[in-house]
């Protein structure tokens, strides 16, 4: 498995940039991108890392809702792992205290201020999706979050030039965990995810949703131990990121 990277060349995250969040009605298109590339953060496109070291970076989509997000916190930390969940805004900020302490060892991405199928938006609704949820997190967490994954990873040329302007990478996934075609087969959906994960890919789960995704973690600890026993470690994903060679510019 490997990297994809999108080599698009845009301004650095700016007090400017967040002061763009306001709703313009304009088409998402070539023309509502413009042509200017200023010097600046250049994102990368991310599904897994070319590497032979056996680490795994276990992500989770769409909290923090009360019903199902500390079950994930706690099978994490009765295993002694750290994960990178990739956070709604708008339920962080409802949900705030909820997560407050308990973040704090694992690292937080954005997904959009609604969940917000970012494809579809043009620049300044981008802007206000994915600039709002920054803010939201470093509020909350004191972090600056720098991974953004796009609800259904979904992204379009406006998304692109966002993430750069603030700094941020976009990251997909490289392995599902499919709760939804296996929740009534618990010991399938266990082999299903321990014999397919690979050295350097990114799992993706969920901590919100549909009744089916309980059931993904109520195996997770399942999961866990299966993956160790495979001599995997679990890591964020910008620990996975580590592994990558260095690029020289161009």
């Amino acid at each position: 498995m490997g990297m994809a990277a999108g080599m698009v060349a845009v301004g650095g995250a700016s007090a400017a940039a967040t002061e763009k969040f306001a709703i313009e009605e304009s088409p998402v298109s070539a023309e509502s991108v413009g042509s200017n590339r200023p010097a600046g953060h250049q994102s990368t496109v991310l599904w897994s890392v070319d590497t032979a070291e056996r680490k795994v970076a276990l992500t989770f989509d769409d909290g923090p809702l009360p019903e199902w997000t500390p079950l994930a916190l706690d099978v994490l930390d009765e295993a002694k792992i750290r994960a990178t969940f990739f956070v709604v805004g708008s339920r962080l900020a409802t949900h705030a205290n909820l997560v407050r302490k308990r973040y704090d060892r694992h690292e937080i991405g954005n997904h959009s201020w609604h969940h917000d199928d970012l494809s579809k938006l043009n620049y300044k609704d981008v802007m206000r999706s994915v600039g709002q949820t920054h803010d939201t997190i470093k509020r909350i967490t004191g972090r600056n979050a720098t991974l953004l994954r796009p609800p259904w990873g979904k992204m379009g040329g406006t998304t692109v030039r966002v993430a750069g302007e603030l700094g941020y990478d976009l990251i997909l996934w490289s392995l599902l965990v499919r709760d939804r075609a296996l929740h009534s087969h618990p010991d399938e959906l266990v082999e299903d995810v321990v014999g397919g994960v690979r050295p350097g890919m990114i799992m993706l789960a969920h901590d919100v949703g549909r009744t089916t995704r309980l059931a993904a973690l109520q195996q997770l600890p399942r999961m866990i131990r299966g993956l160790k026993d495979r001599g995997f470690t679990f890591v964020t994903v910008s620990e996975l990121r580590q592994s990558l060679p260095r690029q020289s510019g161009t």
